[in-house]
């Protein structure tokens, strides 16, 4: 029975509406928020200021 299942996701998978609903559901759907991507952004940013930083008190 487990099988039955496997080969009928198999067969969907080559399916293109199943391919093009399953990314719309991952894009809009499953996609974090727009406050964790603009806090992983600031993250980013402020790793870089923190090097120059470092960069700078180190080597001046």
């Amino acid at each position: 029975m487990p099988y039955d299942y496997y080969d009928y996701f198999k067969k969907q998978t080559k399916n293109r509406h199943f391919t093009e609903v399953s990314d719309i559901v991952k894009e809009k759907i499953w996609s974090e928020g727009i406050n964790f991507k603009l806090s992983l952004e600031w993250l980013k940013i402020e790793d870089k200021i923190r090097i120059k930083l470092y960069q700078n008190l180190r080597y001046n």
